[in-house]
């Protein structure tokens, strides 16, 4: 009768010398290594929409349309005057914590992706740019200031962000379902083959099973044996499937962020979601191992 040799326990049945164990290592890895990807994907994803969440809801976008003169041509003196009382006026406004001029270089930062890098902007008519951060707790009234603005200047319009962000945060919403969908249906399909694979198992031990019952061994006493088993299995995948996504992951964020979109740059995992991550191999032992215990005991009254 041979030990295990971790546990030290006997083992009345051989079960890691049956190829259902050898195949369920293999398949459990690959499960694990599509969990830990998706899980990634979520966390990744809710900490792009938390960014979003938090750098543009907490501010807001104040433009300035050049003022022309009667032959069409930009004046700046005009131009500048506007904007220097709309940079008082939204300073005093209540619930702004800051309000900054983008300059030309930041203006051409953001044009450059649509314009390209061989277009002098300054011959452009580009608006005059304010930046305008909110406090966490600032009441704004978008209306009222609206209002104020355009007793100032009609050139000047506000842009709160709301309308598109709602959208992207939609979208984030999306994508984060999508990635939870396909997060369940690889552990549902995990707990299914462990599920067929044990009751596999327990059809090939079948006379052992009856010579134990026979000898006075419990339901409880045969299924322990077989979560052991499984929970060895499941940590093993567990720490494969970890050890072949975290490069994968790693490389994903790489090349996100070399795209150089602010938007993907807020995708960053988190020293939390790394735990999370390296938490999946014991995850997965424990979810093998009751996945197996409660399939034994439910499966062998009706196989003995």
């Amino acid at each position: 009768m041979k030990r295990d040799f971790v546990t030290g326990r006997r083992k009345e049945i051989p079960l890691d010398e049956e190829e259902t164990s050898i195949f369920m290592c293999v398949l459990t890895s690959i499960y694990m290594y599509l969990f830990v990807i998706v899980l990634a994907i979520v966390m990744a994803v809710s900490s792009m929409a938390t960014s979003w969440e938090k750098d543009i809801m907490g501010a807001l976008t104040v433009q300035i349309i050049p003022v022309e003169d009667e032959n069409k041509h930009i004046d700046s003196e005009k131009t500048l005057e506007q904007q220097n009382k709309v940079l008082q006026f939204m300073e005093n406004v209540s619930g702004v914590k800051s309000v900054r001029v983008l300059s030309s270089e930041d203006i051409e930062k953001l044009m450059t992706p649509w314009l390209g890098n061989k277009i002098d902007i300054s011959e452009l008519p580009i608006p005059a740019l304010l930046d305008v951060g909110l406090k966490n707790d600032g009441s704004i009234n978008y209306d009222e200031i609206t209002r104020g603005l355009k007793q100032i200047t009609p050139n000047a319009t506000i842009d709160n962000h709301r309308l598109w962000l709602n959208r992207l945060l939609k979208f984030a919403s999306s994508l984060k379902q999508t990635a939870m969908l396909v997060l369940l249906l690889v552990i549902g399909i995990c707990a299914f083959s462990i599920y067929y694979s044990t009751r596999t198992s327990l059809w090939i031990n079948r006379e052992t099973l009856e010579i134990l019952h026979v000898v006075g061994a419990t339901d409880k006493y045969i299924a322990k044996q077989y979560a052991v088993n499984y929970a060895k299995i499941g940590f093993f995948a567990g720490i494969v499937g970890l050890l072949i996504a975290i490069p994968c992951i790693i490389l994903i964020g790489k090349y996100g962020l070399s795209t150089g979109s602010g938007l993907i740059s807020g995708a960053k995992l988190s020293v939390f979601a790394w735990c999370v991550i390296m938490l999946t191999p014991l995850f997965s032992s424990i979810y093998s191992m009751m996945t197996s215990y409660i399939t034994v005991k439910h499966s062998l009254e009706k196989l003995i």
